[in-house]
C-alpha cells in the first residue's frame, strides 16, 4: 500500500520536530508524564501524538482490544460426562477422559448435569505484527544525514483473565453454558523522540482497568452418535454479547455469532477431537492508518474463523493428558509495517522523506499450541494445567501464557 499521511498527521510531526528540539535543547535527555488519560484507549493514542504518526496509537488500541476480546476463554464442557440409563434409573459416567481444555468435545454432560467452571490466563505480550513491542519505530524523518528524528514506542502490555463458566445438560444430547470473563488489562507506554546532536524527550502514559469482557452463551447439540458410542457429530453455537468496555479495550462493542461443528472419537483411552466454525460480527471494527479523508485507507475487519483439534489420553482414570492446537483468523484485517514516504514537507528543516508505521495489506491470523493436564482431586472436582503457546501469530501475541482450571459437575 502507498498512500500520502493525511494533512493532520503532517502538521503534527512538523509540531513534534519543533516542539521537541526546544524541549531537549541544553540538555541530553528530558522525561515528561505520566499523561492524565482516562481510559487506556487514551493511554496508546495520546503517547504517540508527538510522533508526527499521531494515529497508529488508535491502531494499536484497536488491535490489543481484539486480542483480548476474541482470545479463546476454554471449554465450559470440560470435566465429567453422564447419561441417563433407564435400566439402573440413575446417570452413568460415559468416558474416561476429561475433555480439552479448549477445543469442544461431541459428548455432552448428560440431562440433568450441572457443572461450574473456571479458567485463569496471565499474558504479557511480546510483538505486533512481528514487532517487539519494546521497540516500535512509528516515525522516522529522512534527510540528508541518516536520520534527522526517530520515534520509538515502548509498551508493556498484560492482561489477566478469570473466565467463569456454569453449564447445565438439559438433555442427554443439548448442553447450555454462559461463560463471563473478569479482565485486568494495565499498559505501560514510554514514547521517545531522538534528535541526533541536540538529546532525546521521553513521554510517559499509563493506565489499568478491571472489568467485564465480551459475555459468550454457548450451546451443542449432539445429533449423531454411532452404535457403539465411540464417535459422535455435534453441532455448536456460541454469542459473544458486547459487555465489555470498548474505551478501555475490554471488548469490541460488536454482537458475535458463531455456528459450528464437533466431531469426537474415542479407542480404548485415547480420545481425538476435532472442530471448525465461522464466527458472524453485526458489523465491522474499523482501523485507520490517519484521520478519515480522501488519502486514507481504512480497513472494516469483521467476522473471525476457527477450527482446532486435540488428542486426550487417560493414564490414569483420575489423571489425563492432552495435546491442542487452535486456529482463528480475522476477516478484512492487515498488519502493521513501516512504509516509506517521499515529501518536500519542510525543506528548511531538511526533511526530504518519512517512514511511517502503517497498517499494509496482509490478514490477522493466530495459531497456538497448549499440551496440558487434567487431574481429578476428589469428588468430580477437577483441576486443569496448561500452557499456550503462539506458532504463528500476525497480531498481538503473547508467546507464552500460563492457565490454571477448575471444574466441579454436580
Amino acid at each position: 500500500m502507498r498512500t500520502h499521511p493525511s494533512a493532520r498527521a503532517l502538521l503534527s510531526f512538523i509540531a513534534a520536530l519543533v516542539a521537541f528540539p526546544l524541549l531537549v535543547h541544553g540538555q541530553q535527555n528530558t522525561v515528561l508524564g505520566p499523561l492524565d488519560t482516562d481510559s487506556l484507549s487514551q493511554v496508546v493514542s495520546e503517547v504517540t501524538v508527538p510522533s508526527g504518526n499521531p494515529a497508529i496509537g488508535d491502531v494499536i488500541s484497536v488491535l490489543t482490544g481484539l486480542e483480548v476480546a476474541t482470545a479463546p476463554l476454554g471449554s465450559p464442557s470440560g470435566g465429567f460426562v453422564y447419561a441417563y440409563d433407564e435400566g439402573v434409573g440413575a446417570p452413568l459416567r460415559r468416558s474416561g477422559t476429561f475433555g480439552p481444555q479448549f477445543i469442544e468435545r461431541a459428548l455432552t454432560t448428560g440431562r440433568g448435569t450441572t457443572s461450574f467452571g473456571l479458567n485463569v490466563f496471565d499474558a504479557t505480550y511480546d510483538t505486533l505484527s512481528g514487532l517487539p513491542l519494546n521497540n516500535l519505530r512509528v516515525a522516522t524523518f529522512r534527510g540528508p544525514q541518516p536520520f534527522i528524528s526517530s520515534s520509538t514506542l515502548n509498551l508493556r502490555i498484560r492482561s489477566q483473565t478469570a473466565a467463569l463458566f456454569a453449564s447445565m445438560g438439559v438433555t442427554d444430547n443439548l448442553d447450555l453454558a454462559i461463560g463471563v470473563p473478569l479482565v485486568r488489562l494495565s499498559i505501560d507506554a514510554a514514547m521517545t523522540q531522538v534528535e541526533p546532536g541536540i538529546g532525546s524527550a521521553i513521554l510517559l502514559a499509563n493506565g489499568s482497568s478491571t472489568g467485564f469482557g465480551d459475555t459468550a452463551v454457548l450451546g451443542k447439540y449432539r445429533f449423531w452418535s454411532s452404535t457403539s458410542k465411540q464417535t459422535s457429530l455435534a453441532a455448536m453455537f456460541s454469542l459473544r454479547l458486547p459487555t465489555g468496555d470498548q474505551d478501555n479495550l475490554l471488548g469490541l462493542g460488536v454482537w458475535r455469532t458463531m455456528v459450528g461443528a464437533i466431531a469426537s472419537t474415542s479407542i480404548g483411552r485415547l480420545a481425538i477431537h476435532a472442530n471448525g466454525g465461522y464466527e458472524f460480527w453485526d458489523k465491522s471494527v474499523a482501523l485507520s492508518n490517519n484521520q478519515p479523508g480522501p488519502t486514507d485507507q481504512i480497513w472494516g475487519l469483521s467476522d473471525q474463523v476457527h477450527y482446532g483439534a486435540a488428542v486426550e489420553f487417560e493414564l490414569h482414570p483420575t489423571f489425563t493428558v492432552m495435546v491442542e492446537t487452535m486456529g482463528r483468523h480475522v476477516r478484512n484485517a492487515g498488519r502493521l509495517n513501516s512504509v516509506s514516504f517521499d515529501t518536500e514537507l519542510s525543506p528548511e528543516l531538511g526533511i526530504d522523506g518519512v517512514n511511517l508505521l502503517q497498517v499494509t495489506s496482509g490478514r490477522l491470523r493466530k495459531i497456538v499450541f497448549v499440551p496440558g493436564i487434567k487431574w481429578n482431586i476428589g469428588g468430580n472436582r477437577i483441576v486443569s494445567f496448561g500452557l499456550r503457546m503462539a506458532q504463528a501469530d500476525t497480531g498481538l501475541k503473547d508467546t507464552l501464557t500460563p492457565l490454571v482450571g477448575f471444574n466441579w459437575t454436580l
